[in-house]
């Protein structure tokens, strides 16, 4: 499914002081994740 998003703004040039990140739950284990946030998070 496309969504059609024309109001996203502009981001700040890197490095950016703060930002979000989208994290999507795909059945892990609490272990997994952690190991995911661990090797992903400063990312």
């Amino acid at each position: 499914m496309n969504f059609k998003l024309t109001h996203i703004p502009k981001r700040p040039e890197k490095p950016r002081d703060k930002g979000i990140t989208m994290v999507m739950d795909k059945g892990l284990s609490l272990r997994q994740a952690e190991d995911l946030i661990e090797s992903a998070g400063n990312n």
